[in-house]
């Protein structure tokens, strides 16, 4: 089996590089011009309505300090 030159993985990286970022842009002109469906807006709220919590009265960063110290007693 031939392996690629170096300047052959080079032109293939260049390639994926340039298909992932049309592909990217391709996915986002299609979201784009989805059209809105008021619906669907009205099911996805009506499922956070569905299951009600208390209000947070922190933003959350103690709390992900603590599993930073736990992770770190871990190792």
């Amino acid at each position: 089996m031939k392996h690629p030159t170096l300047e052959e993985q080079r032109r293939l990286v260049r390639q994926w590089d340039e298909t992932g970022r049309e592909l990217e842009r391709m996915r986002r002109q299609a979201l784009r011009d989805m059209p809105y469906n008021w619906a669907d807006v009205d099911a996805l709220l009506a499922v956070g309505l569905a299951f009600p919590r208390e209000p947070r009265t922190t933003s959350g960063l103690v709390e992900m300090q603590r599993c930073f110290m736990r992770a770190r007693g871990a190792q």
